[in-house]
Formats: structure tokens, C-alpha cells, sequence
């Protein structure tokens, strides 16, 4: 069918956090600098300094440059400004080489620095330098150095080799400071490997809540009993102005006649192959599919095709037995569609049938099809009727954008004349296109109410001082400009400020228990289908291990992980409350670990642990020395170029 593919980076989050991490790890090596005093670097040249040390310019934009050719050829697609801008590649890229910087400084003083001796016997290690084990000569050491490896000189070569000693040092001296048992390791060596398959039926608390009600005391004494649910870590509060891209674009109305002039001025954007307008129905198929799985689905596309041979209408058929969704309810009509946006096993009798003709069955990989065209048109230009709307579109969007950024860059220009000292005067920005709003109060990790995940507004608000106005960022909503109102330090937040969140934590815990009794009185039962039958629901398989979610349930699944665990295959168990209703489960397999698994496995689960719990040490490291430490960031470097205001 058609072959749309649509880019999205979130399920690539963490795979680039790791290769920024990896490559910051070598990026000295590769180019050099990161060294001298911040008064031997000018004030426009400088990505950071770090507790008087400059980070240069140079060293971040090759950093940047490198780490984004990386992840270009592990993902194999080019990755523009505005997708670095997205996943927040540029800051992620400066807080690394910061956070490098902190390391090594950390390293000196506790005299872990590479000493001249280490770094000659290094170079004396190197394949690179001494090929079948003799060194090639200082003479051409030096040329190689400054020559293949585009170093200024060998002393620049063994500054930054220097520094990448250093840096394994501090790392071993983290790894070598944890101390794992026996015992951990084992426990470790379970939880990642143990696990049970169920077949299980979830009674969800949302068939009871409507049933629900709570009193004010009731709530009261909630929060008082579960108060540690409520905790959070240090918090930021921030006003800022946005141009809300949503707003503005709301205010525009393209006319007829700016469409028109768009359209005739872009016509040869609109220039389109033949094309073919068809309905289809799908019996899908996947290519993973067994011998007797495809026979089966041919037969019932053949069956569909026998019916509408015998007089049945297309569409009503299509609504009713197409396994496409999209064009189903549509009664299977795909609209106009170009050669090359079909695979080929579809196009091919999609451009020869004639018009209202029916198709044998035609196989492609999403399945079986039977086709029927309805219209056909020749190459050219597409009609303006057709493409008005997605014109339209690209004039609000386009427009919009420039809208937003004029409005909050005039916003800024102003502010940096009157320099606003009060929320009030800041908020007294506000206008018919830059809207005033407040994130409540939110964690450096936490979404941000209105704007969702910010790293960069987050970093910022973590980093200002109370009062501090920022430069403009981008958000998912468009430009905005921050202000810091308030700080608060970890605690507990107070009832009347989450009141309605606790109400609705109280109507949950009642109606859990409400749906572990329905199910209760429901059983025994011979099967988790006949308990499912009872209860008007349907069973479900998932795989159970004692790290991780499990598959078709929300919430905490700790109580039933462990239950499942425990369990013997075959017995039904339950209920058992989980974080979104009531649980009943069969254990239907098993695997469990015996004591020489545990033996052979003990060396290497108990390295793993050590690396983990030593990534965690250097995390809390870098945190202590970030709060410590005098840093300032040129944070014109890694604001979204869209929103950075016009020079």
C-alpha cells in the first residue's frame, strides 16, 4: 500500500544521549583545546568557561559537528538544524563537554592527572606509532601527528592524550569505589533473567470509579496517610511570555486570492505524475506469516472477492471486512494516488484495470487486496480546488512562525530597554500576540505544565537566579521568553496547592479495592477465560520478570511481578491489586535460576552492577560539582536557531 514513513526521534532519546556521552568521551582527542585561562580566549569566541577555564568555541562546534555525523550514520538520515533543535543535540553536546571539563579539574585535585611518564609509555602503546612492535622514530611521530592526525604540534597530541588518561583514571577510581556482594549479584542476576509468562484478565478501576465519591476528610486523612507520595524534589516556578503559534495562526484567514497568487507562483510544486483514485480491501497478512496462515488469509479474500463478484456493494463490504482502517470507513477508497507512492505489486494492476473493474487478489506485504478503480487522471498539474487547503495550510504555518518570532523578539528588544524587576512589569509585556502564562511548580525532570519536556527551559530555570529574565526559547507552543518567580526547595507539596489530585489518588485506591472485591466474588474458577467470561472481560498474555512493566497494565505491577514469581505454572492466583485495577493470572511458563547459572554468571552480573551503581556515583559527582563550581554557558550556542532573536 503506500509507502509514508514518518520520521520520529522520541524513541531515540536515550540511544543519542548515549552516543553524546561516548563521544564527548574522545572529542579532546580528536581536536584538541579546552585548556587556559578564559582571559586568553575573546568573549565571542568561547562555548563555556568552567571555573576559569574556556571551553572554545572551536572545540564545541566540532564537538557538535562529529556527534551529529555520528548519530547520521547510525541512523543512516542527514540530521538538519531543526531536528538538532528537537532533540536538543546542541545542549546535551555543551553540557557534556562541561561536564568533562568538571571531571578532569576534579581528577587534579585528587592528583589522578596523567603524569609525562604515563603519557610516553601511551604513546609507546599506540599500533598507530609502533607498528610490529617498534616505535617508528620521534621524527615520524611528529610528522604523523601533526600531519595525518591534524594536530598543531605533538605537544597539543599529548596535552589531549594527556587528558584522555586522565579521564580513565577518575572513571576506574569510580568503578574501583563500589563494592558489590555476593548476594547483590545474584539478586541482579534474577531480576534481569527470571520470569514468567501468564495469561491474565485485568478488572480496571475506571468500571468502578463513576460509582466513587469522597468527603473532604476523607481526603484529608488520604493525603496525611500517603503524605510521602507527595514529596518532590527541589522546584522551579516560571513566568513567561509566549507566542502562542496555536493563537496567532488561530487569527489568520488566508484569502481566496492570496491562495490563488501562492498557487501560481509555486505551480511547479504542484506538477503530478498519472494518477489513479481506487478503493481496495485488505486481508491482511504478516510477513512473518506460516504456509497455513497465508492459505487462510487467501481464502478469505477470495471469499470477499467471490461476494462482490455475485452482486455485493464495494464499500459496504469494505467497511465491514477490510483490514485497512484507514480506507475502510471510507468504503475502502484510497483517494488519488501516483505511481510512486504505491508498492509495486499494487500499482502495477491498479494503473492497468480499466475503470470499475474488480482485480483478482494481489498480494503484496501488507497482505492480500482486491482492487477497484474509479477514476483515472492524466499527468500534469494539480487542479488549485484540490491543493487549496494544504496551500492554506502552508501560509498560516509559514506566516505563523514569522508572526511568533517578530512578536517575541520586539518583546525582548523592549525588556532589554526597560528591564523589567517585578512579575508584574514582566508580565506587562503581554499583547495581542505574546500571551502571559505560569508553569506552576515543576522538577528539573518533570514535564512543565503547558509546554511538556524542555530540557533547555528546565536547564535554564535550574540555573537562574530568582528574579532572572532569559533569552528566548522554543517550545513545542511556540517562542517564549522566562521569567524566574520562584524557587523551593525539596519537601512535600501542601494539600491545598494538589487537593484535586489527591481527591482523585483517594477515588482510585477505593475503587481498586472495589474491583479486587468484584473479582474476588467471581471466583474460583476452573480458567482465567471462564473467570474473564464471568466478568464480561477478555484475557491477555504477557511476560513477567521482576525489572520491568509488563505489557497490557499500567502503574505498579511490583505486587503481581512477585506473585508471578511465586506462582507454580497452571494455578490461578489473585486477585492482586496492580496500579490500574485488579489482576487474576495463570502462570503458563517459567524460567528460573539454579545455583550454577548463578556461578557462571556471578563474575559478569557483578561487574555490570559495579558500572551501574559507578555511573550513578559520578551522576551525583557531577551534580555536587555543577552547584559548586562557577559556570557560564554562551547560551547563544544552543538556543533553537528559529527562535533566536533577528540581529
Amino acid at each position: 500500500m503506500l509507502k509514508v514513513m514518518r520520521e520520529s526521534f522520541e524513541h531515540l532519546k536515550w540511544i543519542l544521549i548515549v552516543i553524546v556521552a561516548i563521544f564527548i568521551l574522545f572529542i579532546f582527542a580528536q581536536w584538541g583545546g579546552g585548556g587556559g585561562d578564559s582571559s586568553q580566549a575573546p568573549s565571542t569566541s568561547y562555548a563555556a568557561r568552567v571555573n576559569g577555564q574556556t571551553i572554545s568555541l572551536r572545540q564545541y562546534e566540532r564537538a557538535l559537528y562529529y556527534t551529529q555525523k555520528n548519530y547520521e550514520q547510525m541512523t543512516r538520515q542527514n540530521i538538519t538544524e531543526a531536528m538538532m533543535d528537537t532533540m536538543g543535540l546542541k545542549k546535551q553536546v555543551m553540557d557534556s563537554l562541561v561536564d568533562e571539563a568538571l571531571m578532569l579539574q576534579q581528577a587534579k585535585k585528587l592528583h589522578l592527572a596523567a603524569t609525562p611518564d604515563e603519557v610516553r609509555r601511551r604513546i609507546l602503546e599506540l599500533p598507530a606509532f609502533n607498528p610490529d612492535g617498534k616505535f617508528i622514530g620521534w621524527d615520524l611521530y611528529n610528522r604523523y601527528v601533526t600531519g595525518t592526525l591534524g594536530f598543531g604540534s605533538p605537544a597539543e597530541f599529548e596535552s589531549d592524550l594527556a587528558r584522555e588518561i586522565t579521564r580513565g583514571k577518575m572513571e576506574s577510581a569510580l568503578v574501583n569505589s563500589i563494592v558489590i556482594s555476593p548476594k547483590a549479584a545474584a539478586e541482579e542476576y534474577r531480576r534481569v533473567t527470571e520470569n514468567s509468562r501468564i495469561h491474565f484478565v485485568l478488572y480496571p478501576s475506571t468500571k468502578m470509579i463513576a460509582s466513587v465519591t469522597v468527603t473532604p476528610a476523607e481526603v484529608d486523612a488520604f493525603y496525611k496517610k500517603n503524605i510521602a507520595r507527595y514529596s518532590h524534589a527541589e522546584q522551579r516556578d516560571v513566568k513567561y511570555l509566549i507566542a502562542d503559534l496555536a493563537r496567532i495562526r488561530g487569527m489568520m484567514n488566508p484569502s481566496d486570492t492570496e491562495l490563488r497568487a501562492r498557487y501560481d507562483a509555486t505551480r511547479e510544486n504542484w506538477k503530478s505524475g498519472e494518477s489513479v483514485r481506487a478503493d481496495h480491501i485488505l486481508v491482511k497478512l504478516a510477513q512473518t506469516a506460516t504456509p497455513a496462515e497465508d492459505a487462510a488469509a487467501k481464502s478469505k479474500a477470495q471469499g470477499l472477492l467471490n461476494q462482490l463478484r455475485g452482486g455485493a456493494d464495494f464499500a459496504t463490504l469494505a467497511k465491514k471486512s477490510s483490514d485497512d482502517p484507514g480506507s475502510a470507513t471510507r468504503g475502502g477508497d484510497l483517494g488519488f494516488l501516483t505511481r510512486e507512492q504505491l508498492v509495486p505489486e499494487f500499482a502495477n494492476p491498479a494503473f492497468s484495470l480499466p475503470i470499475g473493474q474488480l482485480s483478482d487478489l494481489v498480494k503484496t506485504s501488507y497482505g492480500y487486496h482486491i482492487i477497484k478503480v474509479v477514476e483515472k487522471r492524466p499527468a500534469g498539474y494539480k487542479p488549485f480546488e484540490d491543493v487549496k487547503d494544504q496551500i492554506r495550510s502552508q501560509i498560516v504555518e509559514q506566516n505563523g512562525k514569522d508572526q511568533a518570532r517578530e512578536a517575541i523578539t520586539r518583546a525582548r528588544a523592549l525588556m532589554d530597554q526597560k528591564k523589567p524587576t517585578s512579575p508584574e512589569q514582566f508580565t506587562a509585556f503581554a499583547n495581542d500576540k505574546v500571551s502571559s502564562n505560569d508553569t506552576q511548580w515543576f522538577s528539573k525532570s518533570d514535564p512543565i505544565a503547558g509546554l511538556g519536556h524542555n530540557p533547555v527551559l528546565a536547564g535554564w530555570a535550574f540555573a537562574a537566579k530568582q528574579g532572572d529574565v532569559g533569552d528566548v526559547i522554543g517550545t513545542q507552543r511556540g517562542p517564549a521568553i522566562p521569567y524566574l518567580l520562584a524557587i523551593r526547595p525539596a519537601g512535600i507539596s501542601p494539600l491545598a496547592e494538589i487537593r484535586d489530585r489527591v481527591e482523585l489518588d483517594a477515588k482510585m485506591d477505593r475503587a481498586r479495592d472495589l474491583a479486587r472485591d468484584t473479582m474476588a466474588r467471581a471466583m474460583p474458577a476452573p480458567t482465567i477465560d471462564a473467570l474473564a467470561a464471568k466478568l464480561g472481560l477478555t484475557g491477555g498474555d504477557a511476560t513477567v520478570t521482576s525489572a520491568g512493566t509488563i505489557n497490557g497494565i499500567n502503574g505498579d505491577t511490583q505486587a503481581l511481578a512477585d506473585a508471578a514469581l511465586a506462582a507454580k505454572p497452571g494455578e490461578l492466583k489473585g486477585p492482586v491489586l496492580v496500579g490500574d485495577g485488579a489482576v487474576a493470572f495463570q502462570v503458563i511458563d517459567q524460567h528460573k535460576v539454579d545455583q550454577k547459572m548463578l556461578d557462571e554468571n556471578k563474575s559478569a552480573y557483578t561487574d555490570s552492577l559495579r558500572q551501574r551503581e559507578a555511573q550513578t556515583l559520578r551522576a551525583v559527582l557531577l551534580e555536587r560539582l555543577r552547584k559548586s563550581s562557577k559556570i557560564d554557558v554562551n547560551n547563544s550556542l544552543i538556543q533553537p536557531k528559529s527562535t533566536q532573536p533577528a540581529v
